[in-house]
């Protein structure tokens, strides 16, 4: 009797929710929120157990605070029937409470109406800073183990897209904890908002922030055009405002509404600048489909710079490498290309792997790659050096934020010791800046006859590319090859950035100095050490990328210099590495221990 009351009760809260809560459509000032909006390729997921999914979408906009929750869109796999127990929920935390999911702001039972449920809270919820989750429940009851497609497997419906957070799942047995799953598309909810900044017509720009050119010259940028409204953009007009200077455009185009956040990208163009300088630009809408522009962010501002001479950007190519691999040379020989093409421009680094030139101290590589050969453009792209040019030109061509330079010098008069020192200059001052600089002391002209390169290219067809074609002539294996770039030791592990090497606010045209000693002495490879060099790289530590870098030869500290017991005006003069020369041609000298150009 108790349970049949006892269920009763439930049935008579459901109803009553009910009462509060119906499906139907956005009503005006009204727009949905979500990553699925309106298109795009839906998937179903899930774990293919009987347990219980909880899904839920973080919403995180800024733009979002002060506007009202009113309803939430769940998708749902109507193929699986043996699904039960729906709920969706608002929660300022995802917090488990015995291992289920317990939202702190309202959670309601729900009973599907087709492939998309829509649910009218009953009272609204104002969005606060720091987001709110929204978020559904469900319960598989069972599957069918003589289907072998049951889609009570699957019962989640994703959206093919990316989401830097993953699909946000917790599961009652095989994820009992709150995790974002990268891989398998983000969660199709919907978010019904509504509130008085809601409008027919509101759009704004999101501008990049790495805005730079040459005094006299325009820039060509891509502008993301962003609507908050409720209806479709067909015609645009902007003006972008910088140093006086107005430009106003009317464009066409379609973008749909209904969706909070839409996008579509457009082209525009900067105009010139004669003098050098930051200069706070306005990027401003002011009529959609002609009807003035109601979104608060009608108008934003973004630093355009204009600078008397570009930095020089010197892409960091990364190659992971090893004498018993046998398709290793064609890396080889890329490696050679590219450094007889661009000369001192290019930057590269061979790490050594399982072979008698791997690092000779416990330090991780910045790389992990699944299989040799393998190599990296600025740590942030696979790259094949062999026909790379292109490739990393197109790097090249990427501004970088800031100069850099490097030298490297010996410390102690038994060459065990390199001090590397870098000289950073920004092109503009950086508040809270992610910026760190990492080293690494690579070698060149490194050989031993006992050594074997493995070369599976031997006696096949030629190419006609001279550099890959003479290890297809060479034998398998090549004895007594001489490499170049060789790693022997970074500043840190994973090739991070020196903690503290660069401050948090830089200021622009500041150069910025920084040290790191390097200690060769347990080295015992057969290192030439008249061929070392020092590179000294820029990182961005958001997202480990090299967005700079530059290399120095070691030479010789100006205190260890050779001491003449006489000098006169006939004193001989210095190489950099402490040897007398007679310097017939302009260059860098040392005499009387100074250091001096001629």
């Amino acid at each position: 009797m108790k349970t049949r009351m006892t269920n009763l009760l439930r049935r008579l809260v459901v109803v009553c929710l009910c009462m509060f809560c119906f499906t139907g459509a956005k009503a005006d000032g009204e727009i949905y929120y979500g990553i699925y909006q309106g298109t795009g390729t839906l998937s179903n997921f899930g774990t293919k157990k009987v347990e219980t999914y909880d899904i839920a979408l973080h919403l995180t906009d800024p733009d979002l605070v002060g506007l009202e929750v009113r309803g939430i869109r769940i998708p749902v796999n109507t193929s699986a029937a043996n699904v039960h127990g729906y709920k969706v929920w608002l929660s300022k935390e995802l917090t488990l409470v015995s291992g289920k999911m317990t939202p702190d702001v309202v959670s309601m039972d729900v009973t599907p109406d087709g492939k998309w449920t829509d649910i009218r809270l009953a009272e609204p919820y104002t969005i606060e800073e720091g987001g709110i989750y929204a978020g559904y429940s469900l319960t598989v009851d069972s599957l069918d183990k003589n289907s072998p497609n049951d889609p009570n497997e699957t019962p989640i419906v994703t959206i093919a897209t990316e989401n830097p957070e993953g699909l946000l799942i917790h599961t009652s047995r095989t994820h009992r904890k709150w995790v974002g799953l990268a891989d398998v598309g983000s969660p199709a909810i919907g978010v019904l908002i509504g509130g008085e900044r809601v409008k027919s017509y509101a759009a704004t720009f999101s501008v990049s922030n790495n805005l730079y050119t040459t005094t006299g010259k325009s820039i060509a940028t891509t502008l993301t055009l962003i609507n908050h409204g409720t209806e479709a953009i067909k015609n645009l007009d902007y003006e972008i405002e910088l140093g006086g200077k107005v430009v106003a455009k009317h464009v066409t185009m379609s973008l749909s509404g209904g969706y909070y956040g839409r996008s579509t990208t457009l082209s525009a163009t900067i105009p010139a600048m004669s003098e050098a300088g930051v200069y706070d630009t306005k990027f401003r809408i002011t009529k959609i489909n002609g009807v003035a522009n109601e979104d608060p962010k009608a108008e934003v501002v973004a630093p355009v710079v204009f600078l008397t001479e570009m930095p020089v950007h010197k892409p960091l190519v990364e190659e992971y490498t090893g004498t018993w691999c046998q398709y290793c040379p064609s890396y080889l020989a890329g490696m050679e290309k590219m450094n007889d093409t661009n000369g001192d421009d290019f930057v590269g680094v061979a790490y050594h792997s399982m072979d008698e030139m791997q690092f000779a101290t416990s330090i991780y590589y910045p790389a992990n790659p699944s299989g040799l050969p393998a190599c990296f453009i600025d740590r942030l792209e696979g790259f094949a050096p062999l026909n790379g040019q292109a490739a990393w030109e197109a790097r090249r061509n990427v501004i970088a934020p800031a100069n850099i330079s490097v030298v490297g010098e010996w410390t102690d008069e038994s060459k065990t010791k390199i001090k590397a020192t870098s000289t950073t200059t920004f092109i503009r001052d950086f508040t809270d800046s992610p910026y760190l600089i990492g080293y690494i002391l690579i070698a060149n002209d490194v050989h031993d006859a006992k050594w074997a390169q493995s070369n599976a290219y031997s006696g096949g067809s030629t190419t006609g590319d001279p550099y890959f074609d003479k290890y297809i002539k060479a034998g398998n294996p090549i004895r007594d090859l001489h490499y170049d770039e060789v790693a022997l030791a970074q500043s840190e592990s994973y090739g991070a950035g020196v903690a503290e090497s660069l401050p948090r606010d830089l200021k622009g045209n500041t150069p910025y100095t920084h040290s790191f000693t390097f200690d060769i002495s347990e080295c015992t490879l057969p290192i030439d050490k008249e061929k070392l060099e020092v590179i000294a790289v820029l990182l961005d530590t958001t997202t480990g990328g090299s967005v700079n870098c530059n290399k120095g030869h070691v030479t010789v500290e100006t205190g260890m210099l050779p001491v003449v017991e006489k000098r006169t005006s006939q004193s001989p003069y210095y190489d950099l590495s402490g040897r007398p020369v007679s310097p017939a041609k302009h260059g860098l000298y040392i005499q009387n221990g100074k250091k001096i150009i001629k």
